[in-house]
């Protein structure tokens, strides 16, 4: 949170005065919105391997030089890709990007049509050479925006498709484009937007051109596009400061500005047969993402592991939502924890070892009972749901049942290992295609820590997460992790802190305190004043995701219902505390 202080102070000091006040709000506003929309149709061919049309596929994109990059000119062009290679430097500053970092600024010199030296000089710039800095290269782009009157969403939307342009969406690259496009005064969701419109128009495509697509296929394909253009509706709303440009029938592109003549353009590339091998590489050959994989044989002593759906969409990011444990029996035992989760626009949750996790559940679920049960009937000395953190010794009635969690616990830790290294095989393996992917989960879903490669994880997000929190063990994941990582943790989870107690010797745990780490890519978020206990962070989960800053649909049912179970839970436990307290005095 300090590193986007920094950049908000780096804005203030390239377009605003000396107080931080902006200068040309009203020339600044009129970058951030289109005047018109426009549809487009591509021919897409069916899926195919064409691994040897690869290497051709760059070059023949750098053919499609977008008329918003002939606007920007040679000044803006290169203020353009020096503003890049210092976003690179900054938010990727370890030696291990380095290759990554070099091929990507000699690409974006290619595609910005700039003299072959202007890479070198790029290079230059990453070892602090030339004096080059974020405020001048800023400026330069607002002052060849103004006159040529651009909008600086043009550019987030050509960058979308020189992103993608290699058939291989790296996860730090759509981190710079994030840091871009907020430089450059437009938004996240703007961003995400532009890169719907990319993939709408090619699901749109593919449709025309399938003939063997059956009502189902064509019905979901029509909800997608009419989640996608809501979705925009509510997206210009708050990028636009509240004018909202209405999406006409007929238009099968939800958000394609004035000069989306770079999606256009750049994108018919995508259509054509070499362009089959970039869109099989960004979603996968099948193009059945996440969903379509099944584990054809047991690995290891792994018994279950699959995808669940939480949403219709495709998208060039996807999120994979992992839960602790379950409850009950059902379809939805996996999905309804996520039901409102809205990180990105593709999004799954992992069904793995059911038996085990409901196991687990109904442990918990008797053990939390056994203690409010014993809290209520014994005059302890000491509240026992919350004062219990600062006891010396657990109370010895207690621990007479502790086998009931100790058990199914120890098992599902030992299982969560196996399907953490699995789960990384299946995404190196590239199931999901060639897409930065985003973690999150809670309880022992945030045990799965998938060492792979760089470039493939965005971010992650780990609530109550049982897990050391001694800096050493987090500092060696901050290179995989292109975005951020963010640790929710509540000092006063009495259930963690005795199902942990067996485990390990040290106390040192994630869930229950904050990782001492420096590093801008980690957030630490304190929950103990909204969760009361680890059942809580399934059952408060909207409100958990809410308060560190993870988007959620809303939903007025989905809202009752998770308010009336909360209602019951917070009175049970209050009910029990107020006993603890009357017995003892």
């Amino acid at each position: 949170m300090n590193n986007q202080n920094s950049d908000d102070d780096i804005i203030k000091m390239a377009i605003g005065d000396e107080n931080g006040n902006d200068k040309n709000n009203d020339e600044r506003s009129s970058h951030l919105i289109g005047t018109s929309l426009i549809s487009t149709s591509i021919p897409l061919l069916g899926p195919s391997t064409v691994d040897s049309m690869n290497s051709s596929i760059s070059t023949r994109m750098t053919r499609y030089k977008s008329t918003l990059i002939d606007c920007l000119g040679d000044a803006g062009s290169y203020s353009l890709c020096g503003l890049c290679t210092l976003l690179f430097n900054k938010y990727f500053p370890e030696s291990c990007h380095r290759p990554f970092i070099e091929k990507s600024v000699k690409d974006l010199v290619t595609y910005l049509n700039l003299p072959t030296k202007v890479g070198a000089s790029m290079i230059a710039m990453i070892d602090g050479e030339g004096g080059a800095d974020l405020n001048s290269f800023i400026k330069l782009i607002y002052k060849e925006m103004d006159k040529k009157a651009m909008k600086s969403t043009q550019i987030v939307e050509d960058m979308v498709v020189f992103a993608v342009k290699d058939g291989n969406y790296d996860a730090r690259m759509r981190v710079v484009l994030i840091k871009l496009a907020n430089f450059l005064g437009s938004s996240l969701e703007y961003l995400e937007l532009s890169e719907l419109s990319l993939v709408e128009m090619l699901s749109t495509a593919e449709v025309k051109n399938n003939n063997d697509d059956d009502d189902d296929q064509r019905q979901r394909r029509r909800n997608q596009t009419k989640k996608i253009k809501r979705y925009a509706l509510i997206a210009l709303a708050s990028i636009g400061g509240g004018a909202i440009l209405g999406l006409t029938g007929g238009l099968t592109a939800p958000l394609l500005a004035a000069g989306a003549t770079a999606l256009t353009s750049g994108a018919a590339i995508l259509g054509t047969p070499a362009g089959v091998a970039v869109i099989g590489s960004l979603f996968g050959v099948a193009g059945a993402g996440l969903a379509g994989y099944k584990m054809n044989k047991r690995v290891g002593n792994i018994e279950e592991f699959s995808f669940e759906n939480l949403s219709d969409n495709r998208s060039l990011t996807l999120t994979i939502a992992i839960s602790g444990w379950i409850t009950e029996e059902s379809t939805d035992a996996y999905s309804k924890h996520w039901r409102s989760l809205a990180l990105s626009q593709e999004q799954y949750s992992l069904r793995y070892e059911s038996c085990y996790l409901l196991e687990l559940g109904r442990a918990l679920d008797y053990f939390l009972g056994f203690a409010i049960s014993m809290a209520a009937q014994e005059a302890l000395k000491y509240t026992l749901l919350s004062g219990i953190m600062a006891a010396i010794a657990w109370p010895a009635t207690l621990l007479t049942i502790s086998s009931v969690i100790d058990n199914p616990w120890g098992v599902c830790i030992s299982r969560s290992a196996e399907v953490g290294k699995f789960l990384a095989e299946v995404l190196l393996s590239r199931q999901q295609g060639q897409r930065p992917v985003s973690l999150i989960g809670f309880s022992l879903g945030a045990r799965h820590n998938v060492k792979i490669p760089k470039g493939i994880i965005e971010d992650v997000i780990l609530l109550g997460a049982p897990v050391s929190a001694v800096p050493e063990r987090w500092e060696r994941f901050m290179s995989i992790i292109s975005g951020k990582i963010i640790n929710g943790f509540c000092r006063d989870d009495w259930l963690l802190k005795f199902l942990y107690r067996t485990s390990t010797a040290t106390m040192r745990i994630a869930g229950l305190q904050e990782v001492n780490l420096k590093n801008k890519k980690l957030e630490n978020h304190d929950l103990t004043d909204l969760i009361k206990g680890h059942m809580d962070y399934c059952k408060k989960i909207d409100a958990v995701l809410e308060k560190i800053g993870i988007r959620i649909y809303k939903n007025d049912d989905d809202e009752n219902d998770s308010k009336m179970d909360m209602d019951t839970t917070t009175e049970l436990e209050s009910s029990s505390e107020n006993d603890i307290k009357s017995n003892a005095d």
